[in-house]
């Protein structure tokens, strides 16, 4: 069965006659009736009933119909859908995010994406980073926002947006009085920690941090996402070390406070697979970064470097 067989069928169907849909279909009168003929060959029953007055639809004709419209509607959307993806402007769009990009980046990005591209369908996904690189390498989404710096064979990290770190102290806690910590004030203190397999990047900044006094972390507790984290510390477990916008979540219980050391700054950065060509995510990263220039100036939005750790 061939798509034009459904095209010169329904034509038939709706004229109610052979020479009008001809006409219609630029063809002559013959090959429309072959081919009629062959379509209901291969079904095995008749769908037309034809007499030198008109043409009528059998059951099993009125039936086929509707299928037939069915299909050739789906074939016409699916090439609708292949010409909008080929200019970047229709499609499927799967992106992973870590719950901090929730407080930053993401919500003004999504929504002007949504604006300039209603066509694109988005599939968010809730992922640490080091669950995005897997996502990635299996195809589940097409690029993440992830805490750099990482580094994986294959995949692209572009730095968006560099911000100061802050310390969240539960409400009470002793040092709540000052307005900024050094890491020496928090190295003795129990912290609510990241695992170095989900957040390779968080884990490894907040050890650096800690080892320029000559101190290790203390772990009370591991946790993943930020609200997660933030409860645990509103719970008096612990502090945590956080980029500067997780200070946007308020939680009753939570303080926060200004972390003094140099190069205590936390990137959030797009991550993609080298091999990956899509104008999907290149127009979302496009969006991101300009979020991060006009929203976000008091922060300094890195550039430059080889892409694979900030």
């Amino acid at each position: 069965m061939e798509l034009r067989q459904l095209r010169y069928f329904v034509a038939v169907a709706e004229e109610r006659n052979f020479g009008r849909a001809a006409q219609r279909l630029h063809l002559s009168q013959p090959p429309l009736s072959t081919q009629i003929k062959a379509l209901e060959e291969e079904l095995g029953t008749t769908l037309l009933e034809r007499s030198t007055r008109r043409v009528a639809l059998t059951d099993a004709g009125r039936a086929f119909l509707g299928r037939a419209r069915e299909i050739l509607a789906a074939v016409e959307e699916a090439g609708a859908e292949a010409r909008g993806a080929a200019e970047g402007n229709r499609g499927r769009l799967a992106i992973g995010f870590v719950s901090s990009a929730t407080l930053s980046l993401l919500p003004t990005a999504l929504g002007i994406f949504r604006e300039r591209y209603p066509g694109v369908d988005l599939d968010l996904q809730e992922l640490a980073s080091g669950e995005q690189v897997d996502a990635l390498y299996e195809g589940r989404i097409e690029a993440g926002l992830v805490r750099l710096p990482m580094r994986s064979p294959e995949i692209h990290f572009e730095p968006l947006l560099e911000e100061p770190m802050i310390v969240a102290l539960p409400s009470g806690h002793a040092l709540e009085g000052r307005k900024s910590l050094s890491v020496r004030d928090i190295a003795p203190l129990p912290l609510i920690f990241f695992q170095r397999r989900l957040e390779p990047g968080s884990h490894a900044q907040i050890v650096e941090l800690l080892a320029t006094v000559g101190a290790l972390p203390r772990v009370a507790q591991y946790a993943v996402h930020l609200q997660t984290v933030i409860g645990l510390v509103a719970s008096g477990m612990g502090i945590a070390l956080l980029a500067e916008s997780s200070g946007n979540l308020h939680r009753e219980g939570v303080v926060y406070r200004k972390l003094r050391a140099a190069g205590a700054r936390s990137t959030l950065g797009l991550a993609r697979l080298d091999r990956e060509d899509s104008l999907l995510v290149d127009r979302f990263r496009e969006i991101l970064r300009e979020v991060a220039r006009r929203d976000f100036r008091r922060w300094t939005a890195p550039t430059g470097g080889n892409g694979k750790s900030p």
